[in-house]
């Protein structure tokens, strides 16, 4: 072996094992939670790149699941990390949750900054870090809530917050207001008018947080969440389907839902129709109704609990993914500066596609088997730790 290789059996033997020990995560990181955060990074993938429709073969059904799950599963997961780094079951107290606390503000803040930085590309993708960012900072309250209270509040937005997203707008706009254009309007585009609105997806955040507060190696919990999501899936899927098809149907419901908002040159006035309730019956990708936070969010959370159940032989077979979803910032940005680079939006095969997750997990594995964490989360990391380690002497 040491001619082979130049490298003494034993330095060799002590290179394989770390390499190992790099690969498993080592201590305090769960398996299944950087599955699940693989494949929603990968789902977010196919959501870019993919192509989705009946075209892509027998199962673009699968596929078409990516569109807005993907980023949903995101979110959640997001939740159940915020959960770990700031106790886990035994949420943290005094200075170390001021610590824990300013940890999250600098990441959310180097966060931001990465997204202004990929969002200069120009590539059309709905940037989702600069939310990510917002929602790491409206969580920072609720660091010492137990499981259910989180879940609570994360119903309460579920049911309010959709209201907020479908009306507000339209409130804003007939008040005779404008939506935000610019970094002037960032708040209100966080937390309402965006993409991702915080008003409704903070509801994800919240029960990733819920999930993260409880014992992730129980069973019990385990067979919960993927019984309970799995049932949410389907019931809020089956609901929505048919209040949408007694309102006359999709396309019916969506049409009325656009006719009746406001264009930035002539809104309705008050008293004009406003959007009818159908239009919250939907529970399509970024519909943002509570229909869609329930399924979509429930199918999320399946997959959470799908993933936690990885043992000693799944963290092996699965490590690619769990790679992935270990690095996930460093992936994602990466995969915005290939479709820049590439120009891959509107491919018409799913070539792209596949070229892109193979190499992205053969790349993460490899790194984190050489190297560990990944480039910008070692980043991210070592600068908010600088800025929250205690003073010297203390």
């Amino acid at each position: 072996m040491t001619a082979v290789t130049g490298v003494p059996p034993s330095r060799l033997r002590a290179l394989l094992s770390a390499g190992r020990h790099r690969l498993a995560g080592g201590p305090g990181r769960v398996p299944g939670v950087d599955v699940a955060r693989g494949i929603a990074v990968l789902g977010m993938f196919t959501a870019h790149v993919g192509v989705t429709t009946p075209d892509a073969g027998p199962a673009w059904w699968l596929l078409d699941l990516s569109h807005g799950r993907s980023s949903i599963l995101f979110a959640v997961v997001a939740g159940i990390s915020v959960a770990i780094v700031s106790g886990g079951p035994r949420p943290l107290d005094g200075d170390p949750l001021r610590r824990a606390r300013l940890r999250l503000f600098v990441r959310a803040a180097l966060l931001l900054a990465v997204a202004g930085l990929l969002d200069l590309l120009g590539t059309r993708v709905a940037l989702i870090l600069g939310f990510y960012a917002c929602f790491f900072v409206l969580a920072l309250p609720f660091l010492r809530w137990r499981p259910p209270r989180l879940a609570a509040l994360a119903g309460v937005v579920a049911l309010v917050g959709p209201l907020l997203a479908y009306w507000g707008p339209e409130a804003i706009a007939r008040a005779g207001l404008r939506a935000p254009r610019d970094g002037s309007g960032a708040v209100t585009d966080f937390l309402l008018t965006g993409t991702y609105p915080g008003v409704v997806w903070m509801a994800y955040v919240l029960a990733g947080m819920a999930i993260g507060r409880c014992d992730l190696r129980s069973p019990r919990l385990r067979r919960g969440l993927l019984a309970c999501g799995l049932a949410a899936w389907g019931a809020f899927s089956l609901l929505s389907g048919a209040l949408v098809g007694a309102a006359g149907g999709d396309e019916v419901v969506r049409g009325l839902t656009l006719a009746r908002q406001s264009v930035d040159t002539v809104p309705f006035a008050w008293d004009d129709p406003w959007p009818g309730v159908a239009g919250l019956f939907l529970g399509g990708p970024h519909d943002d109704t509570t229909l869609e936070v329930l399924a979509s969010g429930g199918f999320a959370v399946a997959v959470v609990g799908l993933c936690l159940h990885v043992g000693r032989v799944g963290r092996w077979v699965l490590a690619p993914l769990a790679a992935v979803g270990s690095m996930a910032l460093t992936v994602y940005s990466l995969q915005i500066v290939a479709i820049w680079h590439w120009d891959l939006l509107g491919s018409t095969t799913n070539g792209p596609l596949l070229v892109l997750v193979l190499v992205t997990l053969v790349a993460a594995t490899a790194w984190r088997f050489l190297l560990g964490r990944g480039p910008l989360e070692r980043a991210v990391g070592a600068v908010s730790d600088r800025v929250a380690a205690p003073p010297r002497g203390s």
